[in-house]
């Protein structure tokens, strides 16, 4: 018997819905079953090749890395049925004789890196060009074993592998004469032959799973799943025992599979840093001349920009020094340029850009124009971003207008080759709405079954599907299940459903893309991580940005900003970009009033009553809003410290000289991280890859052990340097506040500017911000909020129209038209072909017109007829309706259509009121938009609401009354978010809007339970006016009451939690 028993072929859950379990639990087996190593060779793929290498060290059984590689287009099985694997033609005798096809899969093995070089090679070519595998094979063969179960296969790879080709005997897998086909192709090719059983999951149980996997993967029901499959219940993680009986007959091929299994390294994975550069420095230079030759450069491009911005400033000189040192030992002179050529050809064509997280503190980003924010200007430390001691490596991530940042993407990767740049993956799994859709799907649910049972189990499902195998919660969800859907399954059938779900949950479903991360590698990138197409057509890694960091890979990010793209559109808009003073009166007091809706970063709850107690008087306040607002600040009360102190109700501390500087600007207080950095060197004179250290551990979180431990060395430290013992004590008391969630100082600048110049738009130029806030701000409120807020500021807005609109919001006049975009129900590809044929043959002349040129489904005419978009005709809308019938020459199409006249009327408001002759037609109109468009126009959504609001209940201009002050409102809700009390309750938090503006209403869990799914209302709400440094917001005292109408079949809309 062998020593060691290894497996060589396994497939886990990253063989995407093939392979069954987790590396985990492959890896918790192979201990308990005595297994030395194990090879995971998961079907084109390597995308678990980093977290199994993590993983694999903790179970002592040793990781061999590889893949099953098939030629695209083959069958799901890494074990073929026979009629997959062979064909069977009759000798002229009768007999049959064996004939195998062409090599279209085999098991690739790797021995050291220059292997999994190669193997990345192969599958990255498999994945993106049409080329035979055995010709792949040929090509990349160093540092490879490869494993073939056909005789053709042996013969063509025998000449380029020799002794590193072995024959995979698998089993079970194969008949007894394909057996013996391919052991006599052995003896002939003197390949050896190894032991394998192409595991597919654990244990015989998990064949069941298998088999529903199989089901999802195929797009077939569970039941049409053939019984006999290639893939049998013994294809798991096999005892020895078990093992040694099936190769009983043929010893030596497991003692070959122990033998194959030594010659393979597991350190194969990369570690060493691969650093991106122009690609003018990595074509035909030496690696250390092609250094020097980029630190060269990019300091005579810093020296330039130096003088032209500083002059002969010594500490500007002394930064830059200081930051191209580090840079220089780093080797990241190439990565600077990288950067500086995306942002340069940014520039070029007019794309706004902003740079997030703390690569702002460089000057030599500054200097480079990779950002517009000077570091020296508002004292952002260097230290923060790169220092000498600094393990990993840091981001330089960019933001673009969202509608650009595809096109930034395109250019990167033109520009610098394919072959060295890839977008990086996300490893997407399936989350419960997802799972719980595949299971249903496979028992024989319609799509339409599925969404509502979805929609009957919503907020819940997750709760439901985490519950435990047989606990009495699970058993309570499969009743309800039950009940929810009777009669679409059996019953016995729910349980089984239920079960798919759970384990679907949580496993790899498929690869998506980054939303913006890139790399760039010196030599082709191929070498480094295997590349694949995204759906959408563009390569992008296997590895995800874990595991691309993980290997030494850099990443870049482009991000899409939704707060660009609206300053883009308004500078468009304008067509210039405005001179915008720092000191605007009118941005201020915009600012002041907390009037932000709309104003990326400034419009949530929270951050419109801070803004009000801030009362900012100088632009670059805001960077202290945009920090108090985060955990670390406002969980520890320093945010209430803040403003006490700012506004002259608390004393102003006694500083240490030593952070005097540090924390003067800030009322005494640290509310950025850049300021503990600071503060730890300034009293410690630690070196700053230490103080970052402590920084870095203290946001985390500390035990006692470690903050005791900690501390004792600051004490030191601060004894050693001649400083009182109240010093540390102020520095650790300043610390210990500061272990949540911040911003550094550069990322709240950026955003601080981005948001003063959104806000000045809003000021002075409101028609233009609303127009291009309608169109890209996707912020935390519903759309219709939006809409109210710009009704607010004085803007009318139009219906859309199919002579006048343009896809999204335009200017017409000193109004907004709604875009066609906005139509609920339309094909987008439906209004392009309408846009285009109206550019083309110019406006509709009526319906018939409208019909004969573009078209237009049924449905779609009806939406757009109901949202008003062809109220142009100047005809009653049932007249438009009747002609459309006719022009459909349908009796069907006719009771359609007029079920689309009225349809929302009689399920909002009383019908008594909508008899009123003098508005009847505007509430008609305006039931119709909320239908079709979700937003109201021509009045204000709650005044179609009011009819239903008792006499006497005020409104939202009434929070001016005193503090302390009782009063009932009523209001529509736009937005809910709930939080933990001191006292471990939950409390509620909701945004109710009316016709004049917004009201925060405060539910504490001892006067009002939770509205965990708010409707759209309105809701009743009784409570106290409190002020809280000029905040207003109504305090409940009693719990909100639901507002419905009297009438038996009127109800009000439900609307999911905005």
């Amino acid at each position: 018997m062998p020593g060691h028993l290894v497996a060589l072929h396994v497939h886990s859950w990253y063989s995407l819905l093939e392979g069954v379990d987790a590396p985990e639990r492959l890896w918790q087996r192979a201990a308990q079953c005595g297994y030395a190593a194990l090879a995971f060779t998961d079907t084109n793929n390597l995308y678990g090749a980093v977290p199994i290498h993590e993983l694999a060290w903790r179970y002592g059984v040793r990781p061999i890395f590889g893949a099953c590689l098939r030629q695209p287009g083959m069958g799901c099985s890494g074990v073929p049925a026979t009629r997959e694997a062979t064909t069977e033609r009759p000798k002229a005798s009768g007999r049959k004789s064996v004939s195998f096809s062409p090599l279209r899969r085999c098991t690739v093995l790797v021995a050291e890196p220059v292997g999994y070089a190669h193997l990345c090679t192969i599958l990255s070519r498999l994945h993106l060009e049409s080329v035979a595998l055995s010709q792949l094979l040929q090509e990349h063969a160093e540092g490879l074993h490869v494993l073939v179960d056909d005789p053709r296969g042996l013969e063509v790879l025998r000449p380029v592998f020799g002794e590193r080709l072995w024959a995979e005997l698998i089993r079970p897998g194969r008949s007894v004469r394909q057996e013996r086909a391919l052991l006599e192709a052995a003896a002939r090719q003197r390949v050896r032959v190894v032991a394998s059983w192409a595991v597919h999951f654990a244990e015989p149980r998990d064949y069941a799973l298998f088999r529903c996997l199989m089901a999802v993967r195929q797009r077939m029901l569970l039941a049409r799943v053939p019984k006999r499959l290639a893939i049998t219940p013994e294809h798991h993680l096999a005892s020895a025992e078990e093992i040694w009986r099936r190769f009983a007959d043929i010893p030596e091929a497991l003692v070959h599979a122990e033998q194959l299994a030594e010659q393979c390294r597991s350190d194969v994975l990369p570690r060493q840093l691969v650093l991106p550069a122009p690609p003018a420095y990595w074509q035909g230079l030496p690696e250390a001349e092609a250094a020097s030759a980029l630190w060269q450069q990019l300091r005579s491009r810093c020296d330039q920009a130096l003088e032209s911005r500083y002059g002969d400033s010594p500490s500007a000189r002394a930064r830059l020094q200081q930051e191209l040192a580090i840079i220089g030992q780093r080797g990241l002179a190439g990565y600077f340029l990288v950067v500086q050529e995306i942002a340069q050809e940014a520039r070029r064509r007019g794309y706004p850009m902003a740079l997030r997280g703390s690569a702002g503190n460089s000057l030599v980003c500054y200097l480079l124009g990779i950002t517009d924010i000077d570091p020296l200007r508002y004292q952002l430390p260097w230290e923060r971003f790169l220092h000498a001691g600094r393990a990993d490596l840091p981001d330089i991530d960019l933001d673009f207008d969202w509608r650009v940042r595809d096109a930034m993407l395109q250019w990167v990767c033109a520009h610098f080759g394919e072959r060295h740049t890839a977008q990086i993956s996300s490893h997407l799994f399936f989350q419960p709405r997802s799972a719980f859709r595949e299971a249903a799907k496979i028992f024989g649910l319609s799509g339409p079954q599925i969404t509502q049972l979805l929609q009957r189990l919503e907020s819940r499902l997750e709760d439901g599907l985490a519950a435990g195998e047989g606990a009495t919660s699970q058993k309570a969800w499969l009743l309800q299940l039950a009940r929810i859907g009777q009669g679409m399954l059996p019953p016995a059938a729910w349980a089984q459903l239920w079960s798919v779900a759970r384990h679907l949950l949580g496993r790899p479903h498929h690869l998506s893309l980054h939303p913006g991360g890139i790399v760039l590698t010196p030599d082709p990138l191929c070498r480094h991580v295997p590349l694949q197409r995204a759906p959408k057509g563009v390569v992008m890694t296997q590895f995800d940005k874990d595991g691309v960091e993980r290997i030494g890979l850099v990443k870049i990010d482009l991000l899409g900003n939704r707060a660009l793209a609206t300053v883009a559109e308004v500078r468009r808009l304008l067509g210039t970009t405005p001179d915008i003073s720092e000191r605007d009166t009118a941005t201020l007091q915009l600012l002041q009033r907390g009037d932000t809706l709309g104003v990326n970063q400034l419009e949530s709850p929270a951050m419109r009553q801070l803004l009000v107690q801030y009362q900012p008087h100088h632009r670059d306040e805001l960077i202290h809003v945009l920090a108090l607002i985060r955990p670390a600040a406002a969980s520890v009360g320093n945010k209430e410290v803040f403003l006490r102190r700012r506004r002259g109700l608390q004393p102003l501390p006694a500083l240490p000289p030593a952070l005097e500087a540090i924390l003067r600007d800030t009322c005494g207080l640290m509310i950025f991280e850049d300021q503990a950095l600071l503060a730890i060197q300034a009293v410690t004179g630690w070196p700053a890859a230490e103080a970052d250290h402590l920084r870095k551990a203290i946001s985390e979180g500390l035990t006692e052990e470690q903050a005791l431990a900690w501390w004792h060395r600051l004490l030191q430290a601060c004894q050693e340097r001649g400083l009182p013992k109240e010093i540390a004590e102020f520095l650790w008391g300043q610390l210990a506040r500061f272990n949540a969630y911040s911003f550094c100082k550069s990322h709240a600048v950026s955003y601080a500017l981005l948001a003063w110049e959104a806000a000045w738009y809003k000021a002075h130029h409101p028609l233009q911000f609303w127009t291009a806030a309608l169109n890209n701000n996707l912020g935390m409120y519903p759309q219709w909020v939006y809409v109210e807020a710009a009704k607010w500021s004085g803007i009318r807005l139009l219906p859309p129209c199919v002579n006048r609109s343009a896809l999204e919001c335009c200017i017409e006049g000193n109004a907004i038209r709604v875009g066609l975009g906005s139509i609920r129900g339309v094909p987008r590809t439906a209004l392009l072909q309408l846009l285009q044929e109206r550019q083309r043959r110019g406006s509709f002349t009526d319906i018939r017109d409208l019909c004969r040129r573009v078209a237009l489904g049924p449905e779609a005419l009806a939406r757009l007829i109901q949202a008003g978009a062809c109220d142009f005709m100047q005809l009653p809308r049932e007249e438009i309706f009747l002609e459309l019938a006719l022009q459909q020459r349908g009796a069907d199409d006719i009771a359609l259509f007029r079920g689309h006249v009225h349809p929302a009327v009689p399920h909002l408001l009383p019908r008594a009121y909508l008899r009123l002759p003098q508005q009847r037609q505007k509430l008609v109109t305006a039931l119709c938009q909320w239908e079709t468009l979700g937003m109201v126009l021509a009045l204000p959504l709650m005044a179609l609401f009011r009819p239903l609001v008792p006499a006497g209940v005020a409104d939202s201009r009434a929070l001016t009354q005193p503090p302390g002050t009782t009063l009932t409102l009523a209001g529509l809700v736009a937005a809910t978010r709930i939080a933990p009390t001191s006292q471990g309750k939950t409390m509620q938090f909701l945004t109710l809007a009316d016709e004049w503006g917004l009201v925060e209403v405060t539910l504490f869990p001892d006067v009002s339970p939770l509205i965990p799914n708010p409707v759209l209302g309105p809701y009743l709400v009784t409570g106290r006016i409190e002020d809280h440094l000029g905040a207003r917001t109504l305090t409940a005292t009693q719990s909100p009451t639901l507002l419905t109408t009297s009438h038996p079949d009127t109800h009000a809309p439900e609307h999911a939690n905005p």
